[in-house]
Order: structure tokens, then C-alpha cells, then sequence
């Protein structure tokens, strides 16, 4: 289980491994922001997840521009308060093949994004972030 962060937790700590990152520091977090969409269309819940110090085999999990050979899917557990964030497969996949997904829309690119290295044919040269 990683680290569920508030809002305020996760701009701080995003704030941190920007730093780390740009003093040269060859460092990769795992802090993903999760939005799940009331029914009623009026709210919407945030997780804020930051498996970068503790977690699970799923903070290993890399990008890929083209969606990846893995789904993301919250599912709900009657009683939990919050979602888990399951991964499904979307496709056969071969043994010894890298399990990646999707990140999040391309859309949300902070002024200095980290460069994409997925080598997909659709890759978008950036990884999907957004100033949390």
C-alpha cells in the first residue's frame, strides 16, 4: 500500500522531487493523482497516491504514450471509504514483456515535464503531468 496524501501533502512533496530532480539526481517518483467522477456528474473525489518511498510492485510500472498493455480500473469494496486502483490486462501479453499504462491525458503538461522515453510509435516526447 503506498502513501494516500492530501491535496496540500501531495503539491509539497511534488514541490520536493522537483527539487531533487533538478539538482541532477537521477530520481523518480511514483505520486499519481487519481480523479474518479461522481455519477451525479457534480463532484469529483481525488486520491492522491505517492508510492515513491513505500508501496507496492504496481509503483514500478513505467508509461507508455499508447496506453500500455494495462488498464486502470478503481474498484470499490463494499464498505471501503476509498477505491483501490486495480490494474487489468488489455491485451495478451507476452512473457518477459514490460508491463506499462497510461499516466494520464497528454493535455495536463507542466512548463517543465520530464521527457517520455516509452519509444512507442505515438510517443509524445513528454510524460503526462499537470502542476498537482
Amino acid at each position: 500500500m503506498s502513501e494516500l496524501l492530501t491535496t496540500e501533502q501531495a503539491r509539497r512533496r511534488q514541490r520536493i522531487y522537483d527539487d531533487e530532480l533538478s539538482s541532477g539526481n537521477r530520481f523518480a517518483s511514483a505520486l499519481l493523482v487519481v480523479r474518479e467522477h461522481l455519477p451525479s456528474g457534480k463532484a469529483c473525489l481525488r486520491m492522491n497516491i505517492d508510492g515513491t518511498r513505500i508501496g507496492n510492485v504496481a509503483r514500478f510500472i513505467n508509461h507508455s504514450c499508447d496506453g500500455g498493455n494495462l488498464l486502470t480500473v478503481l474498484v470499490r469494496s463494499s464498505g471501503a471509504l476509498l477505491p483501490r486502483l486495480c490494474f487489468f490486462a488489455s491485451r495478451n501479453i507476452q512473457e518477459d514483456e514490460e508491463l506499462t499504462f497510461s499516466y494520464g491525458d497528454i493535455i495536463r503538461i507542466r512548463e517543465e515535464g520530464l521527457p517520455c522515453f516509452c519509444g512507442c510509435s505515438s510517443c509524445f516526447g513528454v510524460l503526462p503531468s499537470e502542476n498537482t
